[in-house]
């Protein structure tokens, strides 16, 4: 029998590695002695020497099969240990696990077999156990670095805290280690610690003040506490060897915003808009930092005008031309809005709220044939879309094409039936082309959602006083003065069908008054106020204000009509014939006016 030793023992010497003594040596030779199944053990040690060369030669399988006739011979924590490593190779950890459990169970308080076991179970994503594992390690051997590094390592990920205590520990162990210390800073990092951050970050400097990326990280820290001039001087000093650098140049640029200096911030923000390295994204983030700070502090909105301008030159993407647009719009450069979002809308026209834009700044300028020109184009697009239909209908209305509004302005109130610009819009248009009916429902329905409105009164009043409805026409009249007695076009429209009929002169002439005062200029009021006094049989004064109505509104038949009549009183009959007959190439089909022609008189 001690031959036979002696032959295993000259055979380990001569397979004599590193990986080989290490498997061998988690076998107990002890239990050979003592041992009335020698023998057994014996073999089973043989079966074990083989795995172990097999292992050597990465035949994980064959070593598996080794092993397996070694554990029945002899079940212990050695064999099972190097049993469950070479399943683990082979991935399959629940076999690498059963084998590991039950070396640990043999042995429980072998380090290096608990290592493995809380390795295998973190590689079953067993997490939870892995960390028990860990902890019982470092219970058993309170300077295992290892122990610390992996179980340090889990907690990261959800217990961050929990982490930094075991670094912090394994600190006291190895000293100012650099891995220890950078796992430490990016914890800190990510706990928002920023002082603590700072503190380690300027020890890993100690170990290696040239890092670039660490002097990066304590200029990022200084710059979360507002210590900005700390950070401009490291980051000038970095900029003289890196001048290039984009995030030096960022950080720049941060701390200069910090403190308020907008321009020097835009200098250094601008050399980054300018760098083919940065994607258009990036680029647009920052332009869209320094407009929203333009929001605030008006004197920032140059700046951002720049760096957009600097942004456009290499990009054809919409959204840098919506802020441009949007930027011009707050400076009241309504050109240059109205030119940006005609870009916009040309480079996505799939984009409704573009056009709704260019819409409502087209009408609000009054640009009115280019908001048709427009918006006809967005409108076969998007046809059911609110703002780009009431827009084209309101500027073919601004425009006298009431045929054309019509239809725009009925689907607009479709899409909207409760909104009282539109329906307004709509009846009136509808009263225009003589559509009463339509008109006065549309109305109506105004009145429901807002009974006092005044404008919806005045359409109505209008179309009563046409259907010479006048009780009706005389009743929405006087609600309509009541609710506001200083309406002008209510009490205008009142006073001439007052006049018209002959009736109530004084109160007619008051009312027109009061509409005259506040806009001298409209010469649908100036004719009003002078047909009163025409009325009244006062034709110098008639002719004074309807004269004045004609010089602003020359193409009038109406007011050419009225002057004629004027100048007939006054004697100058010729003069009135003129008229007459220039009022009828206006409305050539008005038979009064041709029977006073054809009469030569009133």
């Amino acid at each position: 029998m001690k031959k036979y030793i002696l032959n295993i023992l000259i055979l380990l010497a001569f397979w004599s590695t590193a990986a080989l003594s290490n498997s061998v040596r988690s076998y107990n030779f002890n239990s050979l002695e003592n041992s009335d199944s020698s023998s057994i053990k014996l073999k089973a040690l043989e079966h074990f020497i083989n795995g172990s060369i097999l292992d050597l030669n990465e035949r994980y399988a064959d070593a598996v099969e080794e092993y397996r006739k070694a554990l029945m011979l002899d079940p212990s924590a050695g064999i099972f240990y190097a049993l469950g490593k070479d399943y683990f190779i082979l991935n399959k950890f629940p076999l690498a696990l059963k084998n590991s459990k039950a070396a640990v169970q043999i042995e429980s308080n072998n380090i290096e077999y608990n290592l493995f076991l809380a390795s295998v179970y973190k590689a079953a994503r067993k997490i939870d156990s892995a960390e028990v594992v860990y902890e019982k390690i470092i219970g058993l051997d309170s300077t295992n670095v290892e122990a610390y590094y992996r179980l340090a390592a889990m907690y990261s990920i959800d217990k961050p805290i929990k982490a930094l205590s075991l670094y912090k520990r394994l600190l006291d162990i190895t000293g100012p280690e650099w891995n220890v210390l950078i796992n430490i800073a990016n914890l800190n990092e990510r706990l928002g610690n920023v002082n603590e951050t700072i503190k380690t970050v300027e020890n890993l400097l100690t170990l290696d003040p040239a890092n670039l990326e660490l002097r990066k990280l304590l200029i990022e820290s200084y710059l979360k506490i507002d210590r900005n001039d700390e950070a401009l001087n490291m980051i000038n000093e970095e900029l003289n060897l890196f001048p290039d650098d984009l995030n030096l140049i960022e950080y720049k640029g941060k701390a200069y915003i910090q403190k308020k200096e907008w321009e020097l911030s835009s200098v250094e923000y601008m050399k980054i808009v300018q760098s083919n390295e940065i994607p258009f994204n990036s680029k647009m983030q920052l332009a869209t930092a320094f407009f929203n700070q333009g929001l605030k502090d008006s004197t920032v909105l140059p700046i951002a005008r720049n760096i957009l301008e600097e942004v456009r030159k290499d990009s054809a993407d919409w959204q840098v031309d919506v802020y441009l647009g949007q930027l011009a719009g707050i400076q009241r450069r309504d050109s240059a809005s109205i030119f940006y979002f005609k870009e916009a809308a040309s480079k996505a026209a799939w984009n409704a709220e573009v056009w709704v834009r260019l819409g409502g700044l087209l009408f609000d300028s009054g640009r009115f044939e280019e908001a048709v020109v427009e918006m006809e184009k967005a409108v076969k697009n998007f046809p059911d879309e609110f703002v780009i239909n009431i827009v084209l209908g309101l500027s073919y209305s601004q425009l006298n094409k009431p045929a054309q509004a019509e239809s725009y302005l009925k689907k607009s109130v479709e899409l909207n039936p409760n909104d009282i610009t539109a329906s307004l819009a709509y009846g009136f248009t509808l009263n225009q082309l003589h559509k009463d009916d339509e008109a006065i429902v549309n109305l109506k329905r105004v009145m429901l959602i807002d009974p006092d409105n005044i404008q919806a009164m005045g359409i109505l009043g209008l179309i009563y006083d046409g259907r010479e409805n006048w009780s009706e026409s005389d009743k929405i009249y006087r609600k309509a003065v009541e609710i506001d007695s200083t309406n002008a076009m209510v009490l205008n429209n009142y006073a001439y069908s007052l006049a018209d009929r002959g009736i109530d002169l004084p109160k007619a002439l008051k009312m027109s008054k009061k509409a005259v005062e506040q806009e001298p200029d409209n010469s649908s009021y100036l004719d009003t106020i002078g047909w009163i006094y025409y009325k009244l049989g006062k034709y110098q004064e008639a002719l004074t204000y309807i004269q004045k109505a004609v010089e602003i509104e020359n193409d009038n038949s109406t007011l050419l009509d009225h002057l004629g009549d004027v100048n007939f009183k006054l004697g100058k009959k010729e003069t009135a014939v003129e008229l007459w007959k220039e009022a009828l190439r206006l409305d050539s089909e008005n038979e009064k006016i041709q029977l006073k022609i054809d009469k030569g008189e009133l």
